[in-house]
């Protein structure tokens, strides 16, 4: 998924907010309704206090909504979130064939 934190020095490249946005809600599809605040931090890697702030985020911005399943909140990705994941996958496949070095690219002069 997104684990791949190794940028092109080969160090760990720090993770930017839509990266943790799509992490969390690829975590929420994976359990179809039923995931739960440990379950999203241990998908994600992320802190549960970290997570609650970003879960809290993407119900705000309608990409999750959030139900009481045995007095405890599960979440769910909402149409919207799905829109936004397909949107950045997208938008990431363009970046990473822009950052591609030159020697990667195979261009054809005529």
């Amino acid at each position: 998924m997104l684990g791949d934190r190794e940028g092109r020095s080969g160090g760990v490249r720090r993770r930017e907010v839509t990266d943790l946005y799509a992490t969390v809600l690829e975590v929420v599809k994976r359990y179809h309704g039923a995931a739960r605040i440990t379950r999203v931090s241990y998908g994600a890697g992320m802190p549960v206090d970290r997570v609650r702030l970003l879960i809290r985020r993407l119900i705000d911005a309608g990409l999750l909504r959030s139900e009481d399943l045995d007095g405890r909140p599960v979440y769910d990705i909402t149409a919207r979130g799905q829109e936004f994941l397909d949107t950045y996958w997208k938008m990431r496949g363009y970046v990473e064939a822009l950052d591609r070095s030159p020697e990667d690219r195979t261009f054809r002069r005529r």
